[in-house]
């Protein structure tokens, strides 16, 4: 899909992989750019940035959690660009540890932000791009790990990121005519995904702090976010389902699936059952 001359919509844009595709956008010719953060001062810094090379952008507030605020954030984007094709649901948390050390309040932060967020974005925005008639794209932030097998001490980040998977690929099935979609998978990004435990709500406890291991790794071997933000620009203008960061995700995708694969094969040893007798106990 082309982006020059389209009003765009990303959340979670003031810092990271958010801010990295919405400075792409801009430079591939968006008409402008609404940025939506929690943090409106860090939103108001990257209209800043864009500004500055000649694009159009504004702030907006927004706590994707609450469907209320999204329907605010529409309303504003379609009353300050005009028209609004393209939305990036990028917010998100992080909490590790153990997964049975996780916290009622850890587990309700991140399936609030990763999978609320993504789900109250794609219907407010979904609905009014279907009403209005005109080819969209939505492109929501996953993981490697929403499709290949996860690590250690990531289990509710990760299951997160299997819904987004889940609504993505359920959307483009039932809107897929009328609007496009998009799963970014990035692997290693050197973010403060670690620190998102700042924008913790103050209900929810003390906030999550990545440790020292987790800063240096990501400074170490993290992708910068402006590469990423410009591999998502590509991939919307050449229709990607799949936006991926890393060429080693390979790895993690064949295991998970040639383990699904060599199952069924043990399992039923003499192979596809014929398209008649495919529901096993049935005539």
């Amino acid at each position: 899909m082309e982006i020059k001359q389209k009003g765009c919509v990303v959340t979670g844009a003031g810092s990271g992989i958010g801010r990295g595709i919405a400075l792409a956008l801009a430079d591939a010719g968006a008409s402008g750019i609404i940025i939506a953060d929690v943090q409106l001062e860090r939103a108001e810094a990257v209209c800043v940035e864009i500004e500055a090379k000649g694009g159009v952008a504004r702030p907006f507030r927004c706590d994707v959690r609450q469907s209320q605020s999204v329907e605010r954030l529409a309303d504003f984007a379609w009353d300050t660009l005009g028209h609004v094709e393209i939305l990036c649901n990028n917010a998100g948390v992080i909490a590790t540890g153990p997964g049975f050390d996780t916290t009622d309040e850890d587990l309700r932060w991140q399936f609030e932000v990763n999978v609320y967020g993504v789900f109250n974005g794609c219907r407010v925005f979904g609905r009014r791009f279907l009403s209005n008639g005109t080819k969209a794209w939505i492109c929501n932030t996953a993981s490697h790990h929403a499709v290949g097998t996860p690590t250690a001490g990531v289990a509710t980040y990760v299951a997160t990121k299997h819904a987004v998977l889940g609504f993505a690929d359920a959307f483009r099935l039932e809107y897929g005519e009328s609007i496009g979609f998009s799963v970014l998978c990035p692997g290693i990004i050197n973010t403060e995904l670690w620190d998102a435990g700042r924008n913790r709500p103050e209900e929810l406890g003390n906030a999550f702090k990545g440790s020292e291991q987790n800063h240096a790794a990501l400074e170490a071997y993290g992708m910068s976010p402006e590469f990423v933000g410009n591999l998502v620009a590509q991939g919307i203008k050449t229709e990607e389902f799949f936006i991926w960061t890393h060429p080693y995700s390979i790895e993690l995708i064949e295991k998970r699936y040639l383990e699904g694969v060599e199952s069924i094969r043990r399992q039923w040893p003499d192979g596809p059952l014929p398209i008649h007798k495919r529901t096993p106990g049935k005539v």
